[in-house]
Parts: structure tokens; sequence; C-alpha cells
């Protein structure tokens, strides 16, 4: 799996919701981080490095950025990951953790419920 960090996951989240996007848009999606212009054009060449980010177009200087990689493959296989990890990949524990500690609102666990129950149907 590709190691994306956070400040990545930050761009790649303006990709994915995006699409299709050039530099200048993810900087102005991103103007709340206080990050300069060249750390997200940083942040990008490394996405672009790692595969994880494509190149679609380029009109003169400008380019259109794309995702090479889905954003719900990437987080199962990073939540499988940190399952694994913490919990010796034992999902339930994981969940009984969120429950137990509080962490889920009556909406999540409602959400939850009635996702299982489709499940299991």
């Amino acid at each position: 799996m590709i190691k994306i960090s956070d400040a990545e996951i930050e761009v790649m989240k303006v990709i994915w919701n995006k699409k299709e996007v050039t530099s200048l848009e993810i900087i102005k999606e991103l103007q709340g981080h206080n990050w300069n212009n060249n750390t997200i054009r940083t942040l990008i060449g490394r996405l672009i490095s790692k595969k994880a980010v494509g190149i679609a177009k380029k009109e003169g200087k400008t380019y259109t950025y794309v995702p090479l990689i889905k954003e719900n493959e990437y987080k199962a296989k990073k939540a499988k990951n940190l399952i694994q990890q913490l919990f010796e990949g034992c999902t339930d524990e994981m969940l009984l953790n969120f429950v137990d500690t509080n962490e889920m609102s009556k909406n999540e666990l409602r959400l939850l419920i009635q996702k299982v129950q489709d499940k299991i149907k």
C-alpha cells in the first residue's frame, strides 16, 4: 500500500472530492491550513512520485491532476492495517472499543446497527 502522510492526505481529499483539479484550485481549498503555495506544490509532487496522483492534462503552465488511487479502496486498506496493528485484526474489538468509550453518538450507533442488520438479511 502507498504510504501517504497526513499532509498529503489533505491534498488527496481535495483531489478525490474534485476528481480533476489544478494546483491553484488545491491551494485555494487548503487556505485554512496556513501552508504556503510551494508546500502544497511539494505535496502534489510527492503524490505524483508515489503514483497516488496523475497529470490528466497540461495547458501552458497549468496542470490538471487526477487521483490514481480510489478513496474508498485507500481507506479500506488503511483501516484494515490500523485494525491489524491496534486490535490484532479483530474488527469487533475495535467497534466495541468505540461503543464502550462513548466515541460513537447515538445516531452513529443507529446507523451501525442498521448497516449490520442490512448485511445479515
